[in-house]
Order: structure tokens, then C-alpha cells, then sequence
């Protein structure tokens, strides 16, 4: 797997890419990116999964990753043709300075090699730790995703095969209850169970 990674990225007609929010669901991938193609789950070691600030579309605080020794985060992890590069800076909301592209080595669960894959990072990132340790009460209103948001990771999440104990977790963040009617009927999540 090491010496294709290598030539695909040299080649330059592709590149690799670590969804660990929305774009864990292949529906809300394809949206604006139809050339990605799973090729497997992800683990990324010294990174934490947090949500900050808001977000219109969804209606509630979006995914990041932070760094954070001992965390770890777990996604799909999408083959994507560099045509559609600029399709997901826009998705991600790059030219509004929303999400800054990044470079991250993510762990390919199936084949146990290591991927040099793009990820994207909320400019303004969180400074505490609110969501791993239970408490999810005290959880502000501006770092909580939005109910519709949350479905899709769950259903992202179970889609690409993340271990169930990363699911449950997910499922038990605290949410600010609003849906969005459009994407809760685009995207199929009428049957997604949150905790």
C-alpha cells in the first residue's frame, strides 16, 4: 500500500483525504465531490474531535480537529481526483478562512500503513477539552453541533465501519437540538438514534 500512497501522490491525479465529520457519509461527500471513493477507516493518533463556532448551513457548531497528545480521532479516509481539490476548499469553506487545509499521517485501519492525507481544521479552533470526559451538560451553545449535524457523523460513522465504542461516543454528544429540514431529508437520516 506504502508504494502506491507514494505514486499516486507524485503522479499528482489524486490525493487522499480524512473525513471525520459530515464528509464520513458518502452521500454528503458526493455532493460536491462525485470522485471520491472510500478506500477505508482512519484512525489519527494525537488529535481530539471538538466542534466551535457556528455554522449556517448546518445551525450549529461544525467538526475540527485539535491537537491533543493521547486522543485520537476516527473517519473515512477518501481517494479523491484533484479536480475536485478545489470543490472541497470551497465545501470547507477555505476561501472565507472558515477551515485551513492540513497535512496529517492517518492510520488505515485494514491495511495497518500510515497515509499522508488533506484535513481541514476550524481557523478558529477551541482551547478546552469540553467534550471527552462526560459532563455534557455544561457544554456552551457555541460548541455544540447541531441534532441534524450529529446524525450525519453518526451515520457517516457507521457507514464507513468506525469501531462501535467511537459511535457511542459520538451518538452522547450534547447537541442544541435544531434539525435542517432539507439535509435531514437529502441525506436519509429520519432513522439515525442519537443517545
Amino acid at each position: 500500500m506504502n508504494s502506491k500512497v507514494h505514486l499516486l501522490t507524485n503522479m499528482g491525479t489524486k490525493f487522499f483525504y480524512f473525513g471525520f465529520g459530515s464528509n464520513m457519509l458518502a452521500s454528503r461527500i458526493h455532493i460536491q465531490n462525485p470522485t471520491a471513493k472510500r478506500i477505508g477507516v482512519g484512525k489519527l493518533e494525537n488529535f481530539r474531535l471538538d466542534f466551535h463556532t457556528g455554522s449556517r448551513n448546518w445551525l450549529g457548531a461544525p467538526a475540527t480537529i485539535v491537537p491533543t497528545p493521547g486522543s485520537h480521532v476516527y473517519g473515512a479516509i477518501w481517494e479523491i481526483d484533484m479536480c475536485n481539490l478545489k470543490d472541497l476548499d470551497d465545501q470547507e469553506s477555505v476561501p472565507d478562512g472558515v477551515y485551513i487545509p492540513i497535512s496529517v499521517p492517518v492510520h488505515l485501519l485494514s491495511t495497518d500503513t500510515s497515509i499522508t492525507c488533506r484535513a481541514y481544521h476550524l481557523t478558529n479552533q477551541p482551547q478546552t477539552d469540553l467534550h471527552a470526559g462526560g459532563g455534557q451538560e455544561i457544554i456552551p451553545l457555541d460548541r455544540q453541533p447541531s441534532q441534524t449535524y450529529l446524525k450525519v457523523l453518526v451515520k457517516g460513522a457507521t457507514e464507513s465501519g468506525v469501531p462501535e465504542d467511537y459511535i457511542k461516543w459520538l451518538r452522547g454528544i450534547k447537541h442544541n437540538g435544531k434539525q435542517v429540514a432539507v439535509m435531514e431529508a437529502k441525506l436519509e437520516l429520519d432513522e439515525v438514534e442519537l443517545s
